[in-house]
Protein backbone atom coordinates (compact mmCIF):
# COMPACT_ATOMS: atom_id res chain seq x y z
CA UNK A 1 0.00 0.00 0.00
CA UNK A 2 1.24 3.60 -0.80
CA UNK A 3 2.23 5.70 2.24
CA UNK A 4 0.37 9.46 1.59
CA UNK A 5 2.60 12.45 1.63
CA UNK A 6 -0.26 14.65 2.65
CA UNK A 7 1.97 17.62 3.92
CA UNK A 8 4.39 17.40 0.91
CA UNK A 9 1.01 17.56 -1.46
CA UNK A 10 -0.15 19.99 0.41
CA UNK A 11 2.88 22.55 0.39
CA UNK A 12 2.82 21.63 -4.00
CA UNK A 13 -0.59 22.90 -3.72
CA UNK A 14 -0.07 25.71 -1.78
CA UNK A 15 3.17 27.07 -3.70
CA UNK A 16 1.73 26.64 -7.04
CA UNK A 17 -1.69 28.84 -5.49
CA UNK A 18 1.02 30.94 -4.33
CA UNK A 19 2.66 31.36 -8.05
CA UNK A 20 5.94 29.96 -6.68
CA UNK A 21 8.33 28.21 -7.86
CA UNK A 22 10.55 25.22 -5.57
CA UNK A 23 13.34 27.46 -5.97
CA UNK A 24 10.80 31.34 -5.49
CA UNK A 25 9.77 28.65 -2.41
CA UNK A 26 12.98 28.44 -1.12
CA UNK A 27 14.21 31.59 -1.39
CA UNK A 28 11.13 32.90 0.68
CA UNK A 29 12.01 30.22 3.29
CA UNK A 30 15.90 29.82 3.21
CA UNK A 31 15.59 26.68 2.74
CA UNK A 32 17.09 24.99 -0.66
CA UNK A 33 15.16 24.14 -3.65
CA UNK A 34 16.39 20.53 -3.16
CA UNK A 35 15.25 20.10 0.08
CA UNK A 36 11.45 21.58 -1.19
CA UNK A 37 11.26 18.79 -3.97
CA UNK A 38 12.35 16.47 -1.93
CA UNK A 39 9.59 17.32 0.79
CA UNK A 40 6.86 17.73 -2.15
CA UNK A 41 7.70 14.28 -3.06
CA UNK A 42 8.18 12.46 -0.02
CA UNK A 43 11.56 11.25 0.03
CA UNK A 44 12.85 13.31 2.91
CA UNK A 45 10.78 13.94 6.43
CA UNK A 46 10.02 17.26 7.14
CA UNK A 47 10.84 19.23 10.76
CA UNK A 48 8.97 21.47 13.10
CA UNK A 49 11.27 24.84 12.00
CA UNK A 50 11.35 23.79 7.71
CA UNK A 51 7.74 23.44 8.44
CA UNK A 52 7.08 26.98 9.61
CA UNK A 53 9.81 28.42 7.53
CA UNK A 54 7.47 27.24 4.48
CA UNK A 55 4.01 28.48 6.39
CA UNK A 56 5.47 31.82 7.12
CA UNK A 57 6.74 31.82 3.49
CA UNK A 58 3.56 31.06 2.26
CA UNK A 59 1.72 33.23 4.61
CA UNK A 60 -0.65 30.01 5.72
CA UNK A 61 -1.03 29.11 9.44
CA UNK A 62 1.22 25.72 9.68
CA UNK A 63 -2.34 23.50 10.07
CA UNK A 64 -2.97 24.45 6.19
CA UNK A 65 0.53 22.00 5.70
CA UNK A 66 -1.67 19.23 7.03
CA UNK A 67 -5.22 19.11 6.35
CA UNK A 68 -6.76 17.37 3.54
CA UNK A 69 -6.97 19.41 0.28
CA UNK A 70 -10.53 20.69 -0.54
CA UNK A 71 -11.86 22.34 -3.85
CA UNK A 72 -10.98 26.16 -2.97
CA UNK A 73 -14.66 26.81 -3.42
CA UNK A 74 -15.18 24.95 -0.20
CA UNK A 75 -12.88 26.06 2.21
CA UNK A 76 -13.44 28.22 5.05
CA UNK A 77 -11.43 31.10 4.84
CA UNK A 78 -8.82 31.10 7.74
CA UNK A 79 -7.79 34.57 9.66
CA UNK A 80 -3.57 34.08 9.76
CA UNK A 81 -2.83 35.02 12.87
CA UNK A 82 1.13 35.29 13.15
CA UNK A 83 2.76 34.87 16.55
CA UNK A 84 4.75 37.78 17.39
CA UNK A 85 8.03 36.30 17.81
CA UNK A 86 7.33 35.39 13.74
CA UNK A 87 6.43 38.89 12.72
CA UNK A 88 9.28 40.56 14.43
CA UNK A 89 12.09 37.70 12.89
CA UNK A 90 14.69 38.97 11.47
CA UNK A 91 15.80 37.96 7.96
CA UNK A 92 18.29 35.47 7.27
CA UNK A 93 21.85 35.74 6.51
CA UNK A 94 20.88 33.91 3.15
CA UNK A 95 18.18 35.91 2.29
CA UNK A 96 20.83 39.09 3.08
CA UNK A 97 23.16 37.93 0.88
CA UNK A 98 21.05 37.02 -1.91
CA UNK A 99 19.66 40.63 -1.90
CA UNK A 100 23.01 41.52 -1.73
CA UNK A 101 24.10 39.85 -4.56
CA UNK A 102 21.91 40.84 -7.12
CA UNK A 103 22.84 44.75 -6.44
CA UNK A 104 25.74 46.99 -7.93
CA UNK A 105 28.82 46.84 -6.65
CA UNK A 106 28.63 50.47 -5.72
CA UNK A 107 25.46 49.95 -4.05
CA UNK A 108 26.52 46.99 -1.83
CA UNK A 109 29.86 49.43 -1.00
CA UNK A 110 27.54 52.11 0.44
CA UNK A 111 25.02 50.09 2.15
CA UNK A 112 28.17 48.24 3.92
CA UNK A 113 29.37 51.81 4.91
CA UNK A 114 25.67 52.49 6.40
CA UNK A 115 26.19 49.04 8.26
CA UNK A 116 29.50 50.13 9.79
CA UNK A 117 27.83 53.54 11.12
CA UNK A 118 25.03 51.74 12.52
CA UNK A 119 27.01 49.12 14.37
CA UNK A 120 29.36 51.85 15.68
CA UNK A 121 26.10 53.75 17.32
CA UNK A 122 25.13 50.85 18.47
CA UNK A 123 28.35 49.74 20.33
CA UNK A 124 28.03 53.18 22.01
CA UNK A 125 24.31 52.90 23.36
CA UNK A 126 25.03 49.52 24.92
CA UNK A 127 25.55 49.49 28.19
CA UNK A 128 29.43 47.67 28.71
Amino acid sequence: MKKQNMVGNNIRRLRTEAGLTQEGLALKSGLSQGYINQLESGKRKFTQKSLELIADALSVPIVALFGEARPSHTRTPVVNERVEKYRKRRPGKKEFLVLLNDLPDHIVEHYFILLRMESALWKKKLPS
